[in-house]
């Protein structure tokens, strides 16, 4: 019966887009980037007849949509499983009556910014609104929802986005350190691209800087835990909710929109690690070793943050 339910689900996956090759294109000239409206090549599109930018973006069906559907079942499952226990953990350990503070300007800079995003996503190839969903640009949808629609009161919510938002820090990082600029081809596109995302870099550590959010457990927490197991649960709740919406909502909008968005549908061309079948599961371990990372960074910005503010206090207490 699971298994007659999961064909069931891989079919109507499917039947959302047949148009999608079997195999990944390249988008060379000579090979089909879509079939036809019934997976077929009557009615398919070669690569050279839609732009370049399109063609390099376009998904595919390497992956069985039976994989797909029980990745994205079976996984999100045990994560909402895992929340269950997770986020009254969360509740314990985190300060129950701190107020966000947003840095001077950045309710507008936020707004600013998602609005350039969206504004170059739809003055692209058709579809390209749907790469809304990456990271980076996930960044200031949250950064935004912050600022401007989630209430004060929220204090959770309101602490649990930034929590995030630090635990995603390396996504930012990959972003600099490997950018990939081939579709931005609109006027100040490419100079946008590098503002956004050393803004994005530096805003996090904003909150950080004002007292908003921290790595460090609060002493007015109802539980007290160690500096390594308040980041580890951060973590962890930072992970599964990247898994949650990326093997849920995102894998579907890839599969509707024929677009390969944040590589869930298949690997990068010759990539040194990520292939094979399993090479999304392999690329959420991946990820979730580099957010470790992140709140590894944090946590000493954070360190040396309050070492110069008490140098500082100490200096002009001498002055004094």
């Amino acid at each position: 019966m699971a298994s007659s339910l999961v064909n069931n689900i891989g079919d109507a996956l499917y039947n959302i887009n047949q148009s999608l090759c079997n195999n990944p294109p390249r988008g060379l000239d000579d090979e089909f980037c879509y079939m036809g409206p019934d997976g077929t090549e009557q009615g398919a599109i070669l690569c050279k007849d839609i732009s370049y930018e399109q063609a390099t973006a376009v998904g595919s069906w390497m992956l069985n949509p039976k994989q797909i559907v029980m990745e994205g079942i079976v996984g999100i499952f045990v994560c909402s499983l895992a929340l269950t226990w997770l986020i009254p953990k969360l509740r314990s350990i985190s300060p129950p009556t701190i107020k966000i503070q947003h840095p001077k300007g950045s309710p507008l800079l936020s707004l600013l910014c998602l609005g350039m995003v969206c504004f170059y996503k739809l003055s692209g190839y058709n579809s390209k609104i749907f790469y809304l969903v990456m990271p980076c640009n996930m960044q200031w949808v949250l950064s935004v929802l912050q600022c401007y629609l989630v209430p004060d009161s929220f204090t959770f919510l309101q602490f649990s986005i930034l929590q995030i938002r630090l635990s995603y820090l390396m996504s930012v990082v990959i972003a600099i350190a490997t950018p990939e600029t081939d579709d931005c081809t609109a006027l100040g596109e490419f100079e946008f691209y590098w503002f956004n995302h050393f803004v994005l870099l530096l805003l996090p550590l904003a909150y950080i800087m004002n007292g908003s959010v921290s790595c460090y457990p609060s002493k007015n927490a109802q539980c007290s835990c160690s500096t390594l197991a308040y980041n580890a649960y951060w973590w962890l709740f930072s992970c599964i909710m990247f898994y949650i919406f990326y093997f849920g909502p995102v894998t579907i909008m890839a599969i509707y929109s024929g677009l390969n968005l944040n590589f869930m549908l298949h690997p990068p061309h010759d990539h040194f690690l990520l292939e094979g079948d399993i090479f999304r599961l392999v690329a959420t371990a991946s990820l979730g070793f580099l957010y470790a990372i992140s709140r590894l960074i944090c946590l000493n910005a954070e360190k040396i943050i309050a070492i110069k503010g008490r140098n500082r206090n100490k200096s002009e207490t001498k002055q004094q």
